[in-house]
This record gives structure tokens, C-alpha cells and sequence, in this order.
């Protein structure tokens, strides 16, 4: 028998029993029929829990029926919110996943404070308050001067009319140009104006949709379900916010006439006029001003540190540097020169190309049976350069003169792609889809055999994949997986970041904040991620002359970023925060 509700009972339904469904208990997290429902209030570990019907259960947003009371991987009670990765926890996350966070907090302490009464609640709801005035308040307008382009294109039809009254044989041809011309440009402004409208009509609904959220979060959510829908309403809330207060910042709201100027010269029509006229859009400030109720200062959870650090981040060019192959340039590095290795697939070869800091070329060197598919620094004037999939060594080479000083043989099957260079180790993405591992090994000693450790990161694809490290933790880009991962050093993964902005991340590197550059080969742009993953940033993109870039690198010490695309140009910057 079907339920009526479509929600069967969790109790009746282990014992492969099928009952609808009448309440919801959000702390046990069972939907219970009546007969349920009736031992559930009766047993002393449940007796006091607030249900809820299911019709009122169904109505919470679906964010908020997503927020478990319970670990999925330990079973436990969540007891603990930890502020680094903005997550619940259980006594066991907290000796593992969550084992080298700091500024844990008990949720029993603050989570009733900050509940159905939460002034981030109300401060989302007057943000949405404003956001809807403002939004009808620039309809209006828009529409109003939607209105006026009507008014003044008649106008101005009728002192075409009039001046082609007076000189009408030879005005037929110019009516129709500025005619045409009339219909262009206006037509165009109030295109730009409609699309306007558009926009704001689709965050009203939005608006409108978010206020639904937090009504049904606050009549039928539980404490914690509503403390973690705040967390989440936060995005949402300030990105309506952001899309107003931008209406006033571009040129949406600008008030736009159409000036048409008749020529003064139209007795001199037989012989010198060519022209009816023009038809120009003018430009005013806009007649209306976005007004904001809300009291920022009240807000619980404000934008952390690590989105101002990014928002300020900002890229000045120095020099754009001619590499021009047919090779895939995998990777760069920028010190006392610059340094590019190139691929090439089909002749299982790669060469090292060295430019100076203006971008004038040097020399190069080729690398017999080996990709050069990464090259890492391992002092200031020694590098290290991979084999990707293709050879089983990694050379070591002198930066000034491209001279190899040594050869690494790390042994068969142990293709490294993208690495890093750690406490006298590299750290390499290994090329075996079949294994698809980490590895590490010392190259301290002169041994050409080295035995290769394999680290405990749970990743989906290391092949043809970078990698790069800080004092604590790594950061590996997938690009099948269209990922960029942090993990602590006992391979733990503290945060995997994963957006429409940046598709096909390759080359990675980090400044001295810990913030990721990652170079977004599907999405032709440069995107930094703030170092606890949460927030990120369009730096450099098509505009830029970015297309498919695969190398990327930041050199702490001068604060400079290396960039180049996947067969050239590369560009290096000056990075300012």
C-alpha cells in the first residue's frame, strides 16, 4: 500500500515492514508511523524529543533535511562544531579527520543561542527585506525609463518628419538610414534595460525563494538544523545582497536618454548634407538609491579573513615572454631566470627552455627519453625536473647553465609527474592509473636507486597531475576529477575544492599565505583559492590572453607569478595584496 505522504516509517521499514509515515523525530532522525511515534514518546531516551509531522518536515528546505545529528562515518552523536572547516563533529572526527584543528566549540555551549532566534536569522531576513524593496525599486525605474525611450522616439520621429517635409525628394535615402538608426540604438539600450529587468526579476525570485527557506527553517527545523542552515544561508544571502549593491557600483541603473541631433545645415541639402543626424544614448547617474536597514556588525558569521586576503590580491604585468612550441609547456619556475619545460608525446622527449627576467630567451637543452613534465626547485640554483610518464628518472639540474648534475633512477614503474620538494625529499604524482599514488623518496644521498614510500592520500587520479606543499599540509589539482585537494601530511583530507570557475586545474603553487594559484586549463583562467579551501577568485582570464594555461608558478621572494599557456605566450606578473 502506498503512502500517502511518500515517507514510510524507518522503524517498521528494518523490520521490512511498510507503514506511512506521521512524525519526524530531526534528533533521532527516524520518520515514525503512529504506532512507532506512540513507543517513541514513551521510551525514556526519546520520550522528550520534539517530532515534528511529516507534511511539516517535508516543508523545510532541502539544505536544511540534509543536516544530520549523526557521523556518517563513526555513528556518534555530532558533540563539537569546528570552526576551521565550518563542520559538525563527533568525538572520533575529532582524534582524526579533524585531529590538528584548533578552536573546537561544544555545541551544547551556543548552539540555543544561536538557534531559531539567531540574529544572523534576522539579519539574513532584513538583508532579503532590503534586497526585494531595493530590487522592485529598480523595476520601476527601469521600466520608467523604458517608457521615456518611447516618448522621445516619437519625438524624434516627428522632427524627421518634419524636416523631410521640407525637402523630401532628396530625403528619402537619409530618412531610412536614420530610421534605422533610431531602431538600432534604441532598440539596443532598451534590450540592455530589459535585460536588466530580467535579472532583477530573477533575484527577486530567488529573494523570494529564500525567504520561503528561512520561514520553513524557523517554524519546523531543530536547533542544530537551523544553527547549520545559517552557515549555509550565508552564501546565498550575500550574493543577493552583492548583486544589488553591484547595480549601483556598473552601469545598470544609469539613466539613458536618446539625443537626437538634427544637422543645421539642411538648406546646404543638395549638395553638402550626407547625414540626417545622429542618434546618441546619454548617460546620467541613476534617479533612484539603493537603501540597506541591516546591521552588518550583527551578523554572527561574517567573511572570514582568508576572502579579504584574496579579494586583495591583484596581478600587474611585467613582461609577456614569447615561448613559442608545438610542445605542451607543462610547467615553469621563476628565481634568478626562467625556466619552461616542454612535452612532446610522440617523441618521448622534452627540453628545458631558460629566459631572463625580461622575457629575452637564453638557451635550452633537450631531454632524451623523458617528458620534463615538472620541474621543482631544490635550492636556489639547483633544480629538479620529472619524467612524467616516460621515463623512470629525475634529473637534477644546474639553473644557471642547464647543465645535468645528476640523474635520479627511481626505478620501474614509477612514472612522476607533477612533485614537490620537502625535507630533503620529492614528493611525486605517480603515473599508473592502476595505482594511482603518491610517492616519496630522499635524494640527500648520491645513489642513483632509491627506494620510493608510498604516502597515504586517498586520491582518484594522480596521472599527469601537480602538486605542491607549505610547512603543514599538500595540495594536489586533478584535473579529471576537476579538483583541488588539501591534505594533512598524514594524508587526512582537510578540504577539496571543486567550482564552475575553474575546470581542468593543472600546474598549482602557494604564496606565503598558503592561498592556492591553480592554472584552469578547460576554463582558460588563473584562479586563487583561499587556504582553507571555502572561497576563490577569478585573477586572470581570456581577456588576459589566457588560453589553456598548464604552468604555473609564485616566487615568494620577489612576489612575482609565472603563467603560461599550454604551446605559449607566458606572462610574468607582480603580485600585490
Amino acid at each position: 500500500m502506498a503512502s500517502s505522504t511518500g515517507t514510510y516509517c524507518d522503524i517498521c521499514q528494518s523490520r521490512h515492514i511498510s507503514k506511512a509515515a506521521e512524525e519526524y523525530c530531526p534528533v533521532c532522525e527516524e520518520a515514525l508511523c503512529t504506532e512507532c511515534k506512540d513507543h517513541h514518546n514513551l521510551a525514556n531516551a526519546s520520550k522528550n524529543h520534539q517530532t515534528i509531522s511529516i507534511d511539516e518536515y517535508n516543508k523545510l528546505p532541502a539544505f536544511i533535511r540534509e543536516i544530520k545529528q549523526y557521523c556518517e562515518e563513526h555513528g556518534n552523536r555530532f558533540e563539537f562544531f569546528c570552526p576551521t572547516h565550518n563542520e559538525l563533529c563527533c568525538k572520533r572526527c575529532i582524534t582524526t579527520t579533524h585531529n590538528e584543528c584548533k578552536g573546537y566549540k561544544v555545541i551544547e555551549d551556543f548552539v540555543d543561542k544561536y538557534s531559531k532566534s539567531s540574529a544572523a536569522l534576522d539579519e539574513y531576513e532584513q538583508t532579503l527585506k532590503d534586497v526585494e524593496e531595493n530590487i522592485q525599486t529598480a523595476i520601476v525605474d527601469r521600466k520608467y525609463n523604458l517608457e521615456e525611450f518611447k516618448k522621445q522616439k516619437q519625438s524624434f520621429k516627428t522632427q524627421i518628419k518634419k524636416k523631410k517635409a521640407e525637402i523630401i525628394k532628396h530625403f528619402d535615402n537619409l530618412e531610412a538610414k536614420i530610421r534605422n538608426e533610431l531602431s538600432a540604438v534604441g532598440g539596443e539600450k532598451a534590450q540592455n534595460v530589459q535585460s536588466v529587468i530580467e535579472k532583477l526579476e530573477e533575484s527577486k525570485n530567488k529573494n523570494i525563494q529564500l525567504k520561503k527557506d528561512i520561514d520553513a527553517m524557523k517554524k519546523y527545523g531543530s536547533n542544530i538544523q537551523v544553527f547549520m542552515g545559517t552557515t549555509k544561508l550565508l552564501q546565498p544571502v550575500s550574493s543577493q545582497e552583492k548583486f544589488v549593491r553591484s547595480l549601483q557600483d556598473d552601469e545598470s541603473l544609469r539613466f539613458i536618454d536618446l539625443e537626437c541631433s538634427i544637422s543645421e545645415e539642411l538648406n546646404k541639402i543638395q549638395t553638402d548634407i550626407r547625414s540626417f543626424g545622429t542618434i546618441t544614448p546619454i548617460y546620467s547617474d541613476p534617479r533612484i538609491q539603493c537603501n540597506w536597514k541591516s546591521d552588518k556588525s550583527a551578523q554572527i558569521l561574517s567573511p572570514p579573513t582568508y576572502m579579504q586576503r584574496i579579494d586583495n590580491i591583484h596581478l600587474k604585468l611585467i613582461c609577456k615572454i614569447d615561448v613559442k612550441t608545438s610542445r605542451t609547456i607543462t610547467s615553469c619556475i621563476v628565481g634568478k631566470c626562467l625556466l619552461f619545460s616542454t612535452c612532446d608525446i610522440f617523441k618521448s622527449s622534452g627540453n628545458i627552455l631558460q629566459y631572463d627576467s625580461e622575457g629575452k630567451y637564453l638557451k635550452e637543452i633537450k631531454l632524451t627519453k623523458s617528458f620534463a613534465f615538472d620541474i621543482v626547485f631544490i635550492d636556489f640554483d639547483t633544480v629538479a625536473v620529472t619524467g612524467g610518464g616516460c621515463d623512470f628518472k629525475v634529473n637534477i639540474i644546474d639553473v644557471a647553465t642547464l647543465q645535468v648534475k645528476r640523474e635520479i633512477n627511481v626505478g620501474h614503474p614509477n612514472w612522476i609527474c607533477g612533485a614537490t620538494y620537502k625535507n630533503e625529499s620529492i614528493i611525486g604524482c605517480m603515473d599508473d592509473n592502476s595505482n594511482n599514488s603518491v610517492k616519496m623518496f630522499n635524494i640527500a644521498d648520491n645513489e642513483n636507486v632509491t627506494a620510493l614510500t608510498r604516502l597515504p592520500f586517498k586520491t582518484k587520479h594522480t596521472g599527469e597531475t601537480y602538486l605542491a606543499s607549505d610547512d603543514n599540509y599538500f595540495y594536489h589539482s586533478d584535473y579529471k576529477n576537476v579538483s583541488v585537494t588539501c591534505y594533512a601530511l598524514k594524508g587526512n583530507t582537510l578540504w577539496s575544492f571543486k567550482d564552475i570557475v575553474l575546470k581542468e586545474p593543472r600546474s598549482v603553487c602557494l604564496d606565503s599565505d598558503s592561498n592556492v594559484y591553480v592554472a584552469g586549463s578547460g576554463s582558460n583562467n588563473v584562479v586563487v583559492i583561499s587556504s582553507d579551501g571555502l572561497h576563490s577568485k577569478q585573477l586572470l582570464g581570456p581577456d588576459d590572453e589566457i588560453q589553456s594555461p598548464h604552468a604555473i608558478h609564485h616566487d615568494k621572494s620577489s612576489n612575482r607569478l609565472l603563467v603560461s599557456n599550454r604551446c605559449g605566450p607566458a606572462f610574468l606578473y607582480q603580485l600585490s595584496k
